[in-house]
Order: structure tokens, then sequence, then C-alpha cells
């Protein structure tokens, strides 16, 4: 009788240590499996310090506000300043029934036309709605940001 249980006993840890295995083996392949695009995750981060660094686009009245940019520092010079990037970007912002563009690196910014070529090039464009500060006014508007990178 000792022996029957004991072979139950056995047989139940194994089916459980195989299970264990198993999914052991399934989570660090799902990780492994895993890619990083190196263009999208700097693209994130430029887009990002364009709309959130009070030092390039993001409204600072006493703290900085998300979502609110400063119309008198949408301007190439301040930009190309804030931006320390290798990469082609194109800012057009959309307000009322203006429209202003600036080209960051006019070297791979003017190569928009040529983002077909996926083997080539790492085209990104990223659509914001925010609100506009100019001076004392608040408007809507639109932040497209395009990035342009080579492969």
């Amino acid at each position: 009788m000792d022996l029957a249980k004991e072979s139950v006993y056995w047989s139940f840890r194994i089916v459980v240590i195989t299970l264990v295995i198993v999914f052991i083996i399934l989570i660090i392949g799902s990780l492994t499996d895993y890619k990083l695009d190196i263009n999208e995750a700097e693209s994130y981060i430029i887009r990002n310090k364009i709309i959130l660094d009070e030092n390039c686009l993001a409204y600072n009245g006493y703290r900085t506000n998300l979502g609110v940019i400063d119309k008198d520092k949408f301007n190439k010079i301040h930009l190309q300043n804030c931006l320390n990037t290798d990469k082609g970007v194109i800012l057009n912002l959309t307000h009322d029934d203006n429209s202003e563009e600036i080209l960051i690196n006019d070297d791979l910014a003017d190569k928009i036309d040529f983002c077909y070529d996926e083997k080539t090039f790492s085209c990104i464009r990223k659509e914001y709605n925010l609100i506009l500060k100019d001076n004392s006014n608040e408007f809507p508007a639109k932040l497209i940001i395009d990035t342009i990178g080579l492969k």
C-alpha cells in the first residue's frame, strides 16, 4: 500500500514539475522574441521632448503644463537648439486657419517623399491635439511631427 501511495505522489510531482518547466520555457521564449525598433524608440523620445520639455515647446508658467505649447517657442532656431538629433524632423502646427512648418536637419527632413522606401528610410508621423498659448490667449491647435531617419 505504501508503494502505491508513493508512486501516486511521484507521478503527481513529475506532472507539476513538467508544467512548471514548460511555463518557464514559454515565458523566456516570449521575452526573447520581443524586438525593439530603435527608430521607433528614437522617434518616441524626440516627440516627447518636443511637446513635454519646457526648453522645447511646452508652456511653463509657474509649472510646465502638459498639452499646452508656447507659440513664442515655435521657431526654427529655438527648436534646433532644443533638439540634438541626426534625424530629420518636420513640425507642422495648425491653428485657426494658419499653418506653420519647421524643418529640423533639412538634409533628411526634405526626404519625406521617399518614405515609401521602407528598407532605406524610417518615417514616423504622429498627430497631437494641443492648446496653443499665445501671450494670454489660448487656441486649440494640431501639431503633426514627422521624424525621418536612415535605417
